[in-house]
């Protein structure tokens, strides 16, 4: 057993970093002695000896018009060699690390057989200048591929590989290797092959990697690169290897393993280009140097990697990094394909036969096989998202008619003023959902139905709160203006547009006019809270705000395991929503707005800034719009990396609060969003920072009903996930409306914008019955 155990521990390899073989030329009387004296040191090294094989091999090569018969061939062989004994012939190639003798040709007829059939995609002189160019390739995992396939056309003169790393066992997935070689560099993996398959190329390893102390020497010592071939994984390593690239003019090729992409910068011709086609121009590029995290490498790698240009499975890959996998996935079959296009571009540049810079994309799924595939049924297109426009209002008599009742006592500047405030109350994703109507001294507010329509919520429950929360807006200004408004909430029928008709015959509704000053201030805050609880008074205060609309409720929990449980609920409610078809593409296609530009251009919807998300995260949105990256995701039973962003953020609530109702009749989302609005003005009064919960509830409610739009699984998780909320806030069989996550938290780096007052008001002056 110690015999066994001092064995093992003894027999670790040596000379981990020798890739070069040794020469014996034997015809050269100091080359035969060293031969002799190493078989006699080391008797275990194999002979290999093939070399009548390459003589007949090479007489063919140098009459290609004979046709030769065996005996010929040997016989040709055989006066090729002359009077010189075999042995003597050609040259004898050790290689230490594996223990081999082999028996070559020299070089030069070595490199005539061995590049014959390159002949004539790539003729005799065409080979000879390639064997005066000059290669670096920098990360030999995918540079692996590149040098071998550089190597197997014989496609330079020399060859630099730098890599500091070493081959894992998670390598060989892509990169060729055997286990007896684990531990090896990556860039003398790559020479000790290329030494196997031709002894004489030249290859010069950086076993240290790329440096900022030797990248001039990489690119320069021995005569400067024509031609640098980047696949390192460092954000700092490719900014500086492009910078010193383009100083000393060299052409950059980059492959991405993804969809076939290949780049390509021609600083060599173009010596004021900017690197990387100017995507990362707006960055700071020595911020770089200091990017360790992958919240600090995102902006940077985004335009590198085209991240939007992405594969559907790599973006799916991307939003599960850090959560189910550890990193972004590389396969062989794209590895090898990335080797295949950049030895044809580096070639191609090498002969001179490409000269410009750009981006391309070689995407195997879509050349081969792709157009065949089933693509799953779209999902039926969304109302077009109609202009406020003018609208013949027929009413019916008594009590709630209009005409004959006289004028209705409001100015234009005052109606105006009233749906202006309105038109500040909040709405689900920004949407806005309404329009104003000046009719004979009456505002008139609808719900504009072609901005709220979901798939998801039918009924509109959620919009149907936001317009609730309208009406309360109204009426606060009204209040603080001293004015006595008259509110007729749906004065047609349930299934009509129309939610509320406001004049000056009176208060009917009592509200707290203080609450009318935060109408302004009032906004969504998505910044991670301090946790800090909030006083047992103000909760309190939140709960009397919020009963004193009729039939309101309000539920409170501020335990740290319930909000973790809130957290969890939350977050899956938020990925279901986003991996559901139709859920998916109402929010990336209508709701969501990608820059300042968009979100100023639209004034509704979310503003990507008003997420609050790090950089990260927003590459994940991006990766997440992708429908298909989003089917893949789910076929891979993936999407737990969606249920982290709200989910974290809501376990720093300093509170969960679930607003509720009696019933979820028209009347009661109406009162209930009025209730909704007082408890958020309330808040922002305490200072808390607010931010709507919406997707259990309105998920929930739609799978009550008939759940359409949802797979079976999906509605089957959407009431599981009700039930758990009703569980949670213990609110027996009331109905849950609205839900806000309160806390302490700075200010949100962007507010959503609202349409101009000219969009959504309009005036008449009689009404049509």
């Amino acid at each position: 057993m110690t015999f066994l155990t001092d064995a093992l521990r003894g027999a670790s390899a040596t000379g981990l970093d020798t890739y070069r073989p040794e020469f014996f030329r034997l015809a050269l009387p100091g080359d035969r002695e060293r031969l002799e004296e190493l078989l006699k040191r080391d008797p275990r090294i194999v002979t290999h000896d093939a070399l009548h094989g390459q003589l007949t091999e090479l007489v063919r090569s140098l009459n290609p018009s004979r046709q030769f018969n065996r005996q010929e061939l040997d016989a040709a062989a055989q006066a090729h060699l002359g009077m010189v004994p075999g042995e003597e012939y050609g040259v004898w190639a050790h290689y230490p690390w594996s223990g081999r003798l082999v028996h070559l040709l020299d070089e030069p007829e070595f490199a005539l057989v061995r590049t014959d059939r390159n002949r004539n995609k790539i003729t005799r002189q065409e080979q000879a200048l390639l064997s005066t160019k000059r290669i670096g390739v920098i990360g030999l995992s995918v540079g692996q591929s590149v040098a071998l396939t550089l190597a197997l056309e014989r496609g330079f003169g020399e060859l630099r590989l730098a890599d500091f790393d070493q081959l894992e066992l998670s390598n060989l997935n892509r990169i060729r290797g055997g286990v007896h070689q684990l531990g090896i560099n990556k860039a003398v993996l790559a020479a000790r092959e290329i030494a196997e398959m031709d002894p004489f190329l030249r290859v010069t390893c950086f076993t240290e990697g790329i440096t900022r102390g030797n990248i001039d020497r990489f690119l320069t010592d021995g005569g400067k690169l024509d031609i640098l071939v980047e696949e390192c994984d460092s954000v700092e390593m490719k900014i500086l290897a492009r910078q010193r690239a383009k100083a000393h003019r060299i052409a950059v090729v980059m492959d991405t393993n993804d969809r076939g992409m290949i780049d390509v910068e021609r600083f060599d011709l173009e010596p004021d280009r900017p690197i990387l086609h100017g995507l990362i121009d707006h960055l700071d590029l020595e911020a770089a140097t200091h990017a360790r995290t992958m919240e600090e490498k995102i902006p940077y790698l985004a335009p590198m990697a085209g991240l939007d240009h992405l594969s559907p499975r790599m973006k799916a890959s991307m939003i599960e990094v850090g959560h189910t996998i550890t990193s972004w996935p590389q396969l062989a079959t794209s590895t090898v394909l990335g080797g295949a296009l950049t030895g044809d571009v580096c070639r191609r540049i090498a002969l001179d036969e490409f000269r410009v810079s750009g981006r391309w994309y070689v995407d195997m799924e879509a050349l081969i096989g792709g157009a065949g595939a089933q693509a799953p049924s779209p999902a039926p297109p969304l109302e077009p998202d109609a202009p406020a426009q003018e609208v013949v209002v027929t009413l019916p008599s008594e009590p709630t008619s209009l005409a004959g009742r006289g004028h209705g006592g409001l100015s234009t500047q005052e109606a105006r003023d009233l749906a202006e405030a309105g038109a500040m109350a909040p709405s689900a994703d920004n949407m806005q959902p309404w329009r104003f109507e000046l009719v004979e001294g009456r505002l008139l507010l609808w719900h504009d139905p072609a901005r709220s329509t979901s798939v998801l919520d039918p009924d509109r429950l959620i919009p149907h709160i936001g317009l609730g929360m309208c009406v309360e807006n109204i009426l606060l200004r009204a209040a603080e203006r001293g004015m006595d408004l008259h509110c007729d909430t749906l004065p047609l029928s349930e299934d009509h547009d129309l939610v509320a008709v406001f004049s000056r015959n009176g208060a009917n509704s009592t509200v707290d006019p203080a609450l009318g000053r935060f109408l302004a201030a009032r906004h969504t805050n998505r910044q991670k809270g301090d946790g800090r609880p909030i006083p047992t008074l103000q909760l309190e205060r939140l709960v009397r705000e919020v009963r004193s609309v009729d039939g309101a409720e309000l539920h409170t929990i501020t335990d740290g395991a319930a909000i973790d449980t809130l957290a969890v609920l939350q977050g899956a409610a938020d990925r279901l929503r986003i991996m559901n078809e139709h859920g998916h593409r109402e929010f990336f296609q209508h709701q969501l707005r990608w820059n300042t530009q968009e979100a100023e251009r639209h004034r509704d919807g979310l503003d990507i800034a008003t997420l609050e998300l790090g950089a990260a995260g927003r590459v994940g949105m991006r990766m997440a719009a992708a429908p298909m990256a989003i089917r893949t995701l789910g076929a891979m039973g993936g999407g737990g990396a969606l249920e982290k962003l709200s989910a974290d953020t809501v376990r720093t609530s300093s509170a969960v609060v679930l607003l509720s109702m009696p019933s979820l009749d028209f009347a009661q989302r109406i009162d209930g969003g009025r209730a909704a609005q007082r408890l958020w003005l309330c808040a922002t009064a305490l200072g808390l920072a607010v931010h709507p919960l919406s997707a259990p509830i309105f998920l929930g409610q739609h799978a009550r009903r008939d759940g359409s739009g949802f797979k079976p699984q999906e509605r089957q998780e959407a009431l599981d996930l009700w039930e758990q909320l009703v569980q949670l806030f213990r609110i027996n069989d009331r109905e849950p409306l609205f839900m806000v996550r309160l806390s302490y938290a700075p200010p949100p780096s962007a507010r959503s914008l609202r349409r101009p007052l000219s969009a959504l008001f309009t005036q008449h002056e009689t009404v049509t019955t």
